[in-house]
C-alpha cells in the first residue's frame, strides 16, 4: 500500500502563483485581484485586494476582503 504524503504551507500574508509559463510566484498582501464573476453585493468585473488568505475545514481556499471571507475561484489575482 502507498503511503499519501501532504506537505502543507499556509501563511495569510502570503499566496503562491504559478503562471502559465510554470513560474512560482510569491505575491504578499494586500493583493491585487479582479472578481470573474458576481458574488455577494460585489459585481463582476470590481477590482479589490485581498486582505489575507485561509484555507477552511474543506481545504478551499478563501480570500479575505472588506472583512468578508469569499472563496478563491470568484478572482482573477493580479490584475
Amino acid at each position: 500500500m502507498a503511503k499519501k504524503q501532504q506537505v502543507e504551507f499556509l501563511h495569510p500574508n502570503v499566496l503562491l502563483v504559478i503562471t502559465s509559463k510554470g513560474i512560482i510566484l510569491e505575491l504578499y498582501t494586500p493583493i491585487r485581484a479582479e472578481l470573474v464573476r458576481k458574488v455577494g453585493n460585489l459585481p463582476k468585473g470590481t477590482k479589490v485586494y485581498i486582505e489575507a488568505v485561509v484555507k477552511d475545514k474543506t481545504h478551499k481556499i478563501l480570500y479575505c476582503i472588506g472583512s468578508k471571507w469569499y472563496p478563491y475561484h470568484h478572482f482573477k489575482v493580479g490584475q
